[in-house]
C-alpha cells in the first residue's frame, strides 16, 4: 500500500540565511542556472569572487550540468533565486556538492546514486568535486580578505 506523500522536492527545509559558506553559494548557483542558464549563473559568480575563481568555478559548474542532462532521474525543483527558502532537493544538492568537496568520497557517491542513474554517478561526483573545492576556495578567500595581515611576519 502506498501512502500520499507528504514531502514534496521543492518543500521547504531550510532558510537561505541558514545556509552559510558553501552550500549557499552552491544553492544560489542551482538557482541561477536553473532560472536564466549559464550566463546568470557566470553573473553571479563573478559578483561573489575574483575573475580566476569565477571562470574556474563556473567551468566546474559547466561540467557538472552537462553530466546532470543525460542522466538526471527527475528535473531538480529550484526555488526563485530571491527566495529565502531552501527546498529539499536543494539543500540535498548542496549537501552532496558539499561532501564530494571534502573528500567524503563514499557520502558524495551515495548522494548522486539519487541524483543521476547508475553510468553518471562518478563523473557526477568527480564534477561536485571540483565544483566544490573552486567554491570552497572562494568562500575562504572572502573570509580571510576582510583581515589585515599581522604586522609581525611570524605565522604560528
Amino acid at each position: 500500500m502506498k501512502h500520499a506523500r507528504t514531502i514534496t522536492p521543492d518543500a521547504p527545509v531550510a532558510q537561505m540565511d541558514d545556509m552559510t559558506g558553501l552550500p549557499g553559494i552552491v544553492i544560489a548557483c542551482l538557482r541561477h542556472w536553473n532560472r536564466g542558464g549559464a550566463a546568470a549563473a557566470l553573473g553571479l559568480l563573478r559578483a561573489h569572487m575574483s575573475e580566476a575563481t569565477a571562470c574556474a568555478s563556473f567551468e566546474a559548474l559547466q561540467d557538472l550540468t552537462d553530466v546532470l542532462g543525460p542522466h538526471i532521474r527527475r528535473p531538480l525543483r529550484c526555488h526563485a533565486p530571491q527566495c529565502q527558502c531552501v527546498g529539499l532537493d536543494e539543500a540535498a544538492f548542496a549537501r552532496f556538492v558539499e561532501e564530494a568537496a571534502l573528500g567524503e568520497r563514499e557520502e558524495a557517491l551515495m548522494l548522486a546514486s539519487l541524483l543521476v542513474a547508475p553510468r553518471g554517478i562518478m563523473p557526477l561526483a568527480d564534477a561536485a568535486h571540483r565544483l566544490g573545492l573552486t567554491l570552497h576556495r572562494a568562500v575562504l578567500q572572502q573570509r580571510t580578505q576582510g583581515f589585515p595581515d599581522p604586522a609581525n611576519q611570524t605565522r604560528h
